[in-house]
């Protein structure tokens, strides 16, 4: 059904919803499952509960009670070993954004790539390439052993400025390592480990269960900072989610508006009683423009449908506000061009459209409080304040 047929309709639910419902601003709640689980296992859950994997800084939504390290959503790059960047949301696959690397979040050296260590044991681990140990220099046929604490990096200078590298173990001079210490074998992308310098040797002998390989990282709360973990190491997890519903069933504008409205479902992991209403997103606020449009990557038309329609001679949300920027939309639309659409691609305006043509649409969600009785039948919260007090998140918003 599009405005070709009735307007009054429309109407009626444009004031309707200027009744019931406040300004739409997108908001982000961040969510810690109890579960500890891998980190592609986090993700998947993440994904399949809420929204993904929180991709920024947890240290100001953090609380005090909260004493678990969590996985996020940050990973080295799989292309090249000393980069780290976030997973890619809007795909859902791979990592993108700027290298993180050296920020100030992550704690002393753990972003650093991982390179082979000979322990006690002269079993070999794989270790942060910043730690500090003694190290072993090949030369010639024979091994120096180096008592200097020094990272592998350095370690690996030193060599090199004493005409050698770090040693190269091969199966004929294995029996030469005596001591704890570096040896000449270090982790490139992906997950090839590989000998510094132009020796080659295919001798390995690990530790059981090693070698890691740190390519994932978690947050502790008690540092505050990020750390490099084996992403087969199970830890808690921090979630987010968001109030936007997308919706990839291709309706009229009236229909995706009656199909929003109509998604109302209790709540989850809420502590008092609640149900989520639902609406045709209204955006007039332009800062949220861009973290819209990232989420309607995952839509199967190029457009999607948005709460935006002209009714009476001026443009409209369904929350009863007017868009904020008037000059992005005409004045006079051509005749049926009455409804608002957003494109998924890089289009930074509204996209005016016919009523009746049917895409994908997005719905926005808010948190509803219910009235309950008490032991006497008194109502705690008036039922005709229903529609108006909204939870807001417990543990911080975007």
């Amino acid at each position: 059904m599009g405005n070709k047929n009735s307007p009054e309709l429309t109407l009626s639910f444009l004031l309707m919803a200027a009744l019931c419902l406040e300004a739409s601003i997108t908001e982000t709640i961040i969510y810690y499952p109890a579960e500890k689980m891998n980190w592609t296992e986090a993700r998947l859950f993440c994904q399949k509960k809420h929204t993904d994997l929180v991709t920024w800084d947890l240290e100001r939504f953090w609380q005090d009670e909260w004493l678990e390290e969590v996985w996020i959503g940050l990973l080295r790059d799989p292309e090249k070993d000393s980069v780290w960047k976030w997973i890619n949301l809007k795909s859902g696959e791979g990592v993108s954004g700027d290298d993180v690397s050296q920020s100030s979040n992550w704690a002393d050296g753990q972003q650093s790539s991982y390179c082979a260590v000979v322990t006690d044991d002269l079993m070999w681990n794989s270790t942060n390439c910043s730690s500090t140990y003694y190290f072993h220099c090949s030369v010639g046929n024979t091994m120096q052993y180096h008592k200097s604490n020094l990272n592998w990096y350095h370690a690996s200078q030193y060599c090199q400025n004493k005409t050698s590298e770090l040693a190269t173990i091969t199966e004929t001079n294995t029996n030469s390592l005596k001591k704890s210490g570096w040896i000449g074998l270090y982790r490139k992308a992906g997950k090839t480990w590989s000998w510094i310098g132009d020796s080659a040797s295919e001798y390995r002998n690990w530790a059981p269960g090693q070698p890691l390989t740190a390519d994932c990282a978690s947050f502790d709360p008690v540092t505050k900072k990020w750390h490099s973990n084996a992403c087969s190491k199970e830890l808690q997890l921090a979630c987010y989610d968001d109030n936007l519903v997308m919706v990839n069933e291709n309706k009229t504008w009236e229909d995706a508006l009656r199909h929003c409205r109509d998604m109302e479902t209790p709540c989850v992991d809420s502590l008092r009683p609640c149900i989520y209403h639902h609406q045709l997103l209204s955006l007039q606020d332009l800062s949220d423009y861009g973290y819209v449009r990232d989420r309607l990557y995952r839509a199967t038309t190029d457009e999607v449908w948005t709460g935006l329609r002209f009714v009476g001679g001026e443009w409209w949300w369904v929350n009863g506000q007017k868009p904020e920027d008037q000059g992005m939309l005409p004045d006079c639309p051509s005749k049926w061009k009455h409804c608002g659409t957003m494109s998924k691609y890089n289009t930074d305006n509204w996209i005016i459209r016919d009523c009746s043509e049917r895409r994908n649409f997005i719905c926005h969600r808010r948190k509803i409080l219910i009235a309950v009785m008490n032991d006497t039948g008194y109502k705690s919260k008036a039922m005709s304040s229903l529609l108006k007090k909204l939870e807001q998140p417990t543990l911080g918003s975007r």
